[in-house]
């Protein structure tokens, strides 16, 4: 499997709740290997195989919880 990582801004993080949905929602994607979100730089690290998922539609998935994707 090729993986691919991706990095998004997302704004409204607001604590540790915020950390474990994202985590939660996202780890379960097909296709997504692995998650981590840094609160201190409002980051959320994506690990993935796009031949599974796009990085659209996980940013899709991020505004589906009630994230903006800061550029």
């Amino acid at each position: 499997m090729t993986r691919k990582q991706s990095v998004y801004r997302v704004g409204g993080l607001k604590g540790d709740h915020c950390r474990d949905r994202i985590e939660h929602t996202l780890s379960h994607l097909g296709g997504v290997a692995d998650v981590s979100v840094d609160l201190g730089s409002n980051q959320v690290r994506v690990e993935y195989d796009p031949g599974k998922i796009a990085s659209g539609y996980i940013e899709e998935t991020l505004q589906s919880l009630g994230y903006s994707i800061q550029s």
